[in-house]
């Protein structure tokens, strides 16, 4: 079953798809990253931050994305997802930095734009 991502506000920002690979996908459909373990690395090899306990920690620590169960404020209505463009293939994954110290402050950064960061350019 796909996890809807939200951002701190609430709103439906991306999804983790349920197959294989564990991708991440904008709401318009566009792939911009996958899961590895508890790593989110890009689909261009950067690695963007962790996913622990349906909550998307940035590379400060910072909570930046959540589940439904783990969003600290109601969550909007998910409106219809556009459809899925096809994954670029994953380029070689950068060594991940260590975990740092994960608290309860938000990034300051927008949740669509942390993702985007890892989106592969063809």
């Amino acid at each position: 079953m796909e996890k809807t991502l939200y951002s701190a506000n609430g709103e439906p920002v991306a999804y983790i798809s349920d197959g294989l690979t564990k991708a991440i996908y904008l709401w318009d459909g566009h792939p911009v990253a996958y899961l590895y373990d508890y790593h989110v690395y890009g689909f261009n090899g950067l690695h963007l931050g962790w996913f622990i306990d349906d909550i998307m920690y940035d590379a400060d620590g910072k909570r930046i994305g959540f589940t439904s169960t783990s969003c600290p404020v109601p969550v909007y209505k998910e409106t219809g997802k556009a459809k899925k463009y096809p994954a670029a293939k994953a380029g070689p994954r950068y060594e991940p930095p260590p975990l740092p110290d994960l608290g309860f402050d938000y990034s300051t950064e927008d949740l669509e734009e942390f993702l985007r960061k890892g989106q592969a350019t063809l």
